[in-house]
């Protein structure tokens, strides 16, 4: 009887086991493919960025200078100063922007046309940055461009450079807004109407309304928008580089760090191609720490 016990409690340890297992079988091929396609690479180009290495050859160590050469180098700052130009000037347009289109899509005036509406302003999302980008570049052509067309001007809007970056901000805008429409949309769907319903009875407008209940309520969902929007903006590369190229030299003016990175692989420097790279991720990680620590619930904290 004792040794039938102990089978059993065997048993049912190994099936307590295999349960535990089954979810991890499950998502064993993320964790290979992140393995291999991230942490791999990601631990290698650390390595690289402290080397002087040409793709070809002996590596060669030389610590942080790669580092202190960018620190050093004025394009490599004027790159930094466009991305965050990139980066500042869409960032309210685009939030404000979609969370008011959601506001107004959520509402019961538009509830039966939301199926018309939101694949219409989420569109954009869909189509290529390639495509957009070059329909942008026609868009602002200088001599047959539809802007120049109508406002009947000459104006060389993708060569001057005090107007080249707002033409690459615009299409970012234009691209943007659909895409957080809908995680904005997906976050009011979350609020219980009987909050909004206690509200009205209370007295409260719609104004009061959305800043005094939508908005706090909304802040994990503002908090991811906006980590995501920073990882994407301190990234861009193929926006400014099909807009611009062709039309001038893509010079320092609008060049963002992307192109520092693609720069130096060319040339085959790929130790400093690693640094920049660290760079940015360094910038996008105090970006996003900064703006969770904004974001952040305080009465949470407190508890």
């Amino acid at each position: 009887m004792q040794s039938k016990g102990n089978a059993s409690q065997k048993n049912s340890k190994n099936s307590n086991v295999k349960k535990k297992l089954i979810p991890y079988l499950f998502i064993l091929p993320f964790i290979i493919s992140f393995v291999l396609f991230f942490a791999i690479p990601a631990i290698y180009s650390l390595r690289l960025s402290f080397l002087n290495y040409k793709g070809y050859g002996q590596a060669k160590f030389v610590g942080l200078g790669n580092y202190s050469s960018l620190l050093e180098y004025s394009a490599f700052w004027k790159a930094v100063k466009n991305t965050f130009f990139y980066f500042l000037t869409h960032l309210v347009p685009v939030m404000l922007g979609a969370f008011l289109i959601a506001l107004v899509m959520q509402g019961k005036a538009m509830m039966r046309m939301q199926k018309v509406f939101k694949p219409v302003i989420f569109l954009p999302q869909i189509v290529p940055v390639m495509a957009t980008a070059l329909t942008f570049r026609i868009i602002f052509a200088k001599n047959t461009g539809a802007i120049n067309q109508i406002l009947g001007t000459n104006a060389a809007w993708l060569e001057n450079p005090a107007t080249m970056r707002w033409c690459v901000v615009l299409m970012v805008v234009w691209r943007s807004i659909g895409w957080f429409m809908v995680i904005f949309l997906a976050g009011l769907t979350t609020i219980s109407k009987d909050i909004n319903e206690a509200a009205i009875i209370d007295g409260a407008n719609n104004v009061q309304i959305v800043t005094k209940i939508t908005v706090p309520l909304m802040k994990p969902i503002f908090l991811f928008a906006f980590v995501m929007d920073a990882i994407g903006s301190f990234k861009i590369y193929t926006e400014p580089n099909i807009m611009i190229a062709g039309t001038s030299t893509l010079t320092t003016d609008a060049a963002p760090i992307m192109n520092i990175i693609t720069t130096n692989i060319r040339g085959g420097n790929f130790g400093m191609a690693s640094a920049a790279g660290w760079l940015l991720f360094l910038l996008i990680l105090i970006i996003s720490v900064m703006e969770m620590l904004l974001l952040r619930d305080k009465g949470t904290d407190k508890g």
